[in-house]
């Protein structure tokens, strides 16, 4: 036979040899090799599995050691994760670090972005650990082990933290009702992302995608970029009331205060008072929840003397709060932000319907909570709900009698007929019901919006509308009064044509109580975050009305 058709005879047998070589080193997922056939082997992967088993079993005290200062990661997740992958490691392949591993501390390392800190998922130390991997210093079958299931941890916990919240709302505010609603199990999420083609995805996933979220994300980056470029300075020595025209280095260094943090006024350089810097400082005062006058008051000069640093840790906070919300908002729902003090209905992604709402004092706070709306009532009556007779009513009627409650327009019952008030006293005030007469003088006003919560919350119109022209409206006893009840009624109900606005208004004026039910379903959610978004989607920073952030720090 000639010597070329041994060559021809040989060569179908090597590509179909190399292609299975190749093959065997593609990663579609976490447990196969992505290394080219022909690098060294450096890591026993059959004695790291046998190791890996001896280490998630009952009696490891490797995960009794790590596990002392963790309640949250449980022995048994380690055992669910790797036995589901028949003990094969996750993060180590036979030339030691797999692809996941360095996307993985890279996503650690991002988590300073969404308020974290990755400090306190072991990053520097397994980023250390990962370079001694990579350049052969760790080539015990135990210290790999070792490696292997302290990133393993380290992804358990980051991700609890990412998906439910480092923090739980209700242990630091008794008024704090939401829930995250995540079906989560960590085990499970760990497996499926290191099974992902996209591991980077994957894990961006895990975050909340309430679009809030990624807004307060995307500030928090940039916030940090320009606190790294050395941030801004003070302004101190401006005054109130500078008119225009006026010239010094202040209103210099004020332009570029202001150039910093929200790109205008574009001209940095004049010392100039003029039109242009006042624009600057509406769009500033509008961000910052006060009046957007241009004017240079007391409240504007304190918000632009706060830190790039403050800011940062205000969104850290509400990202935080934001993971302890619910995953997924069923569409149309109800966004009311306590500190905001204002109603947005949501329906495919876009706010149909806005107003000012008044929230609760801070005497009386507005809890935050998940509910729906049940019912709109028109004309409805009003009792007097337990915490107000305890605490306004009784005290009210121990000073002057009747004429606490005829001044009020109360009037008090017991089994159905009118009792004189001098009956009542702190302790049988349970056993009668007071309450007011349905009317636009009433503490509901003409419309009420009943939502289902043990908390006896819900929106209602109210007497008081000279309250909504405010731009502090935290006057209500825990209960939101909306600033367009019966426009918002029409716009709830519009999917019948028997309640138009003047069909509303015809049924209030008449004062009969009319119980009207919702014939779609419409989620109310109150929450409490003190940053927010405007109209036109930027971030906002919001009064702390009831000091919440501050139990935060």
């Amino acid at each position: 036979m000639h010597p070329k058709s041994h060559l021809l005879f040989i060569i179908p047998f090597l590509l179909i040899f190399c292609l299975q070589a190749c093959k065997d080193q593609e990663t579609s997922n976490g447990n196969k090799n992505n290394d080219s056939f022909f690098e060294k082997s450096v890591v026993d992967i059959e004695s790291v599995k046998n190791s890996i088993k001896e280490q998630v079993g009952p009696n490891s005290s490797l995960l009794t050691e790590m596990l002392q200062k963790d309640s949250l990661t449980k022995p048994e997740f380690f055992l669910n994760a790797y036995s589901l992958n028949n003990y094969e490691p996750f993060w180590l392949q036979k030339t030691g670090l797999s692809n996941f591993s360095e996307i993985y501390l890279h996503e650690l390392d991002s988590l300073q972005y969404d308020g974290l800190n990755p400090e306190d998922y072991n990053y520097s130390t397994l980023l250390k650990k990962s370079d001694d991997v990579k350049n052969k210093k760790i080539q015990s079958t135990s210290d790999l082990t070792q490696f292997e299931i302290e990133m393993t941890h380290s992804f358990f916990k980051s991700v609890h933290d990412l998906v439910l919240g480092k923090l739980q709302g209700p242990e630091i505010y008794k008024d704090w009702k939401n829930k995250n609603d995540t079906l989560f199990n960590v085990a499970s999420t760990f497996v499926k992302t290191m099974a992902s083609p996209d591991f980077k995805a994957q894990f961006d996933s895990l975050r909340p995608n309430h679009v809030w979220y990624q807004k307060f994300r995307n500030e928090y980056l940039r916030l940090d970029q320009i606190e790294k470029n050395g941030g801004w300075r003070s302004i101190t020595d401006l005054k109130d009331s500078i008119a225009v025209g006026y010239s010094s280095e202040s209103v210099r260094q004020l332009r570029k205060r202001l150039f910093k943090e929200i790109g205008q006024p574009s001209d940095t350089s004049s010392m100039v008072w003029q039109e242009d810097l006042q624009l600057a400082l509406q769009k500033f005062q509008h961000a910052h929840q006060l009046k957007a006058s241009g004017i240079l008051d007391t409240s504007t000069l304190k918000r632009l003397n706060k830190g790039v640093s403050d800011k940062k840790n205000t969104l850290a906070i509400n990202m935080e709060r934001l993971r302890w919300l619910r995953r997924n908002f069923a569409q149309p729902f109800i966004w009311v932000v306590i500190p905001k003090m204002e109603l947005d209905y949501y329906e495919k992604d876009s706010v149909e319907f806005n107003m000012r709402v008044v929230v609760g004092r801070t005497g009386r706070p507005t809890p935050s909570l998940d509910s729906k709306i049940e019912n709109i009532v028109f004309s409805p009556p009003w009792t007097v709900p337990p915490t107000i007779m305890k605490e306004e009513v009784v005290p009210g009627i121990a000073r002057r009698g009747g004429s606490y409650l005829a001044r009020r327009g109360l009037k008090a019952y017991r089994g159905g007929k009118l009792v004189n008030p001098s009956q009542i006293n702190s302790k049988n005030y349970r056993m009668f019901s007071i309450g007011q007469a349905p009317g636009y003088r009433s503490s509901l006003g003409e419309v009420k919006f009943n939502m289902i919560n043990p908390w006896a919350i819900y929106l209602h119109d109210t007497p008081h509308r000279e309250d909504f022209v405010k731009s502090y409206r935290a006057y209500s006893s825990g209960c939101i009064r909306v600033h367009h009840p019966k426009e918002f009624a029409e716009f709830l109900l519009r999917d019948t044509s028997k309640y138009s606005y003047q069909k509303i208004d015809s049924i209030c004026k008449k004062r009969q109580t009319i119980f009207v039910p919702m014939n779609r379903n419409v989620n109310v959610h109150v929450v409490y975050l003190t940053n927010a978004l405007d109209s036109l989607g930027n971030v906002m920073y919001l009064k702390d009305i009831y000091n919440w952030d501050e139990k935060m720090n």
